[in-house]
Parts: structure tokens; C-alpha cells; sequence
């Protein structure tokens, strides 16, 4: 866990400071001494938030709940940010109409789960002289997803490879 480093309780260098509650109550301005003993006869923590020209700004809490529900937050943060799982189907030159149905249903299993998907089709030696067929093959397998994915990067031939990648309709 990242922790940008605040003041806590002697930390603090200033004289005089401006107190906030845990519930974001503005109090006073007192001299720190006794924002710091307030502090400890509640069993709570100071912590420097901010300075305003020669006053600090305070704020009382128990330094380890904030840092838990920081931590907590954190993980929910990257839960969220997760980006969708790239998916791939292989699919040969050869490939029978029945087996693109079968990849069809698996592509659509993969649009549900809002996945990103990359079909690819692979030649093998003497089949590399194939390879307008392959080339019509990927064009009518992308046909047959276009109803659940647009297409993100089109096919792109490698030497012996076919590619496309594929994003799900919303």
C-alpha cells in the first residue's frame, strides 16, 4: 500500500493549529499542546492535513482505522480498474462449418463475459500456399461474429499467421 506520509501527533512542528474532527466539524485554532492532549484523553491521533500560513491544520481520528478503510478502498479501486480479458480462438484454413458454429457459441460466451476477443488462424508448412482461402475463411468467421463483436484491428497477415481482434457490442 502506497502511503503518502502525513504528521502524525509529535510529528507536527507547529505552534498553533486549526482542529477538525473525525466528523469534519471545524473546532477551533488552539496551540498544539492542547489539540495533542484533547487528542489523548479521546484515544485518538492527530494528523496534519494541510498548513495555512502558520497554522496547521489538524484533523482527530484513530490512525489505524483510516488506514485500514484506506487499504479497503485501495482494493476496491482495483477491482474496478481491471481491464477485460483478452480471449482467443483458434480456427484453421480447414475448419467445417459445424466448428465455426461451436466457435460461434464460444465467442458468444465470451461477449457475455465482455471480453475482448483475437481469432486467430495458424498455416502449417505446404499450407502456407493456402493462403487466400485462409484469408476468406477469417473474413467469413468475422462475418459471422458481427452481430456480437465489432471489430477492433482487422485481419492482419504475419507471414503464416492470421489475426483480428475483436470487441464486444455494448
Amino acid at each position: 500500500m502506497k502511503d503518502n506520509k502525513r504528521p502524525l501527533n509529535n510529528e507536527i512542528r507547529a505552534k498553533r493549529v486549526q482542529v477538525i474532527t473525525s466528523e469534519w466539524e471545524n473546532l477551533w485554532v488552539i496551540s498544539f499542546i492542547e489539540a495533542r492532549s484533547k487528542a489523548q484523553s479521546l484515544w485518538l491521533d492527530l494528523m496534519q492535513i494541510g498548513m495555512n500560513k502558520d497554522v496547521a491544520i489538524v484533523k482527530m481520528l484513530d490512525y489505524w482505522k483510516y488506514l485500514y478503510q484506506k487499504k479497503k478502498q485501495d482494493q476496491k479501486n482495483k477491482q474496478k480498474s481491471k481491464s477485460p480479458e483478452m480471449k482467443t480462438l483458434r480456427i484453421s484454413y480447414k475448419i467445417s462449418d459445424h466448428d465455426m458454429e461451436v466457435r460461434k457459441r464460444q465467442a458468444e460466451k465470451f461477449a457475455e463475459a465482455g471480453s475482448v476477443l483475437k481469432v486467430n488462424l495458424m498455416l502449417r508448412w505446404r499450407e502456407n500456399h493456402y493462403w487466400a482461402i485462409a484469408e476468406k475463411k477469417m473474413e467469413q468467421f468475422l462475418e459471422m461474429l458481427s452481430e456480437i463483436y465489432k471489430v477492433d484491428k482487422g485481419i492482419q497477415r504475419n507471414w503464416n499467421n492470421f489475426n483480428a481482434i475483436l470487441k464486444p457490442i455494448k
